[in-house]
């Protein structure tokens, strides 16, 4: 057994050695255009090496792409009204899906913000092969949404904000009471509350910069580091090789369908991910105090929020070593919560597009995101306390990531409206589908056929232009 799994792991990351990503039967579905990320050749990857990664691939110097032209907005990352990490983190990169997906109130006016900071177009096609024509599906949709999202407004409501408060002091109490009181019930249930408050945190960090992101590192995860990893790579490229949340799993999890998957991989997976999960946080969280301690790259003031845990624990539990213990059952709780969840909400089922599987003939942005994300049948989206706090309302979500939880119900229905229009079914599986679903998926080797609206684009060329703007057949 132990050869296996030495097997397993060390012969998968020697075929990651060698480029390129072909070799490990990795062949990108958009013909070739994603550039092989070289982060993949390490285990225990960070994000910054994903986006050093993506500088040297977009190949755009000192400045900032959209579309085709490129920009200057060095003296624009103080002004964002987002936030300056945004501006700060993607300088060298191509950010054109981030860009169109964070503005849909009042895109007009950034567009004319932008304008001003115009250096030069671009002398090379885009890496990314996803389209935003004027008259396709994801335009359309964010015209559509715009005069909506104007009335009610695309911030947090009180009641959002109240469930993310609740979350974390119900969750410092318990880890407090359970670290003096050597309760295993309280320690377990502190690890879950803290799970519940980290995916509630996940909300905060995709809207304008707000202090309640920062509840996301009460965790063994970064929500600077989050940023990266899960906006500005899973987000703009859910499922394919770009996705830093499929590729940082691998070896142990494979979701993307290639033959070069051993049987460990695909089967076993449904036994070992029960002991992985638990300690995934945990390497990332010491390989980012190990950069501090060797000058590799400063922690950041919110990153030493576990530390300060563990000293409070210490200061009033009986011993050192429960302190030790109520630390690290309080992680691993919220560990192996957080992925249990996460992994089967909404992306990886054989439903889903996983790269390596065939593509639409035209790979528009939000057609895309579709293809890649299912939502629960579960009326869970009517309650927003578990929408927020299980990663509801997904489709929505990636298609307005920056709208909060609390305001997507208001665009759900134009949503639904404008994929029927497009040919697109919107498919709910409910939860325990995801999971059985998940499994298959791990399974999985073989590429799905590609999704295609070609008929429904057709019929939508030969009705009226009034009857397309209201969202008619």
């Amino acid at each position: 057994m132990q050869e296996l799994v030495y097997n397993f792991i060390l012969s998968d990351w020697k075929i990651s050695k060698m480029a390129p990503a072909e070799q490990k039967g990795l062949k990108s579905s958009f013909k070739g255009l994603w550039n092989y990320n070289g982060l993949r050749d390490y285990p225990v990857q960070l994000c910054f090496d994903w986006l050093a990664d993506k500088r040297k691939d977009d190949n755009v110097g000192t400045l900032w792409r959209v579309h085709d032209k490129l920009y200057d907005l060095r003296d624009f990352i103080e002004k964002h009204p987002g936030g300056s990490d945004f501006i700060r983190l993607t300088q060298g990169t191509d950010v054109t899906e981030g860009f169109e997906a964070s503005h849909i109130v009042n895109f007009d006016k950034v567009e004319k913000i932008l304008a001003k900071y115009y250096v030069k177009d671009a002398e090379t096609p885009r890496s990314s092969p996803y389209t935003f024509a004027e008259d396709g599906f994801y335009k359309t949709l964010k015209k559509r949404a715009e005069p909506v999202l104007k009335k009610v407004g695309t911030g947090p409501t009180l009641t959002a904000k109240l469930y993310q408060d609740s979350l974390a002091a119900i969750f410092v109490a318990s880890a407090v009471a359970g670290a003096y009181y050597q309760s295993w019930f309280a320690v377990i249930f502190a690890g879950i509350m803290l799970d519940l408050c980290m995916t509630c945190a996940h909300n905060f960090f995709h809207i304008r910069h707000h202090w309640r992101q920062y509840y996301f590192d009460l965790s063994l995860m970064s929500s600077l580091e989050w940023k990266i990893a899960h906006i500005l790579s899973h987000h703009n490229y859910p499922n394919t090789l770009l996705d830093f949340e499929v590729t940082a799993a691998e070896p142990f999890f494979k979701f993307l369908p290639n033959d070069h998957k051993s049987w460990f991989q695909r089967y076993a997976v449904y036994a070992y991910q029960h002991v992985v999960f638990p300690f995934a946080f945990l390497p990332f969280f010491l390989k980012r105090v190990f950069n501090t301690l060797t000058l590799k790259r400063p922690m950041r003031l919110e990153s030493y929020l576990p530390i300060v845990q563990f000293l409070v624990f210490a200061a009033v539990a009986p011993s050192l070593q429960w302190a030790a213990v109520t630390w690290m059952t309080i992680h691993a709780t919220c560990s192996y919560v957080f992925l249990l969840v996460g992994f089967a909400t909404g992306h990886h089922h054989p439903h889903c597009f996983h790269d390596g599987d065939e593509v639409r003939e035209k790979p528009d942005f939000g057609l895309c995101q579709l293809d890649a994300t299912k939502d629960r049948a579960e009326n869970i989206n009517e309650n927003l306390f578990f929408n927020m706090v299980s990663f509801g309302d997904h489709p929505a979500h990636h298609l307005f990531p920056t709208v909060c939880h609390s305001k997507l119900h208001h665009v759900r229905p134009i949503m639904k409206e404008t994929m029927k229009e497009f040919g697109m079914e919107y498919e709910q599986i409910n939860q325990l589908d995801m999971y059985t679903g998940l499994y298959q998926q791990y399974a999985r080797n073989k590429p799905n056929p590609p999704p295609t609206t070609a008929v429904v684009e057709q019929k939508r060329k030969d009705v009226s232009p009034t009857r397309q703007s209201r969202g008619m057949d």
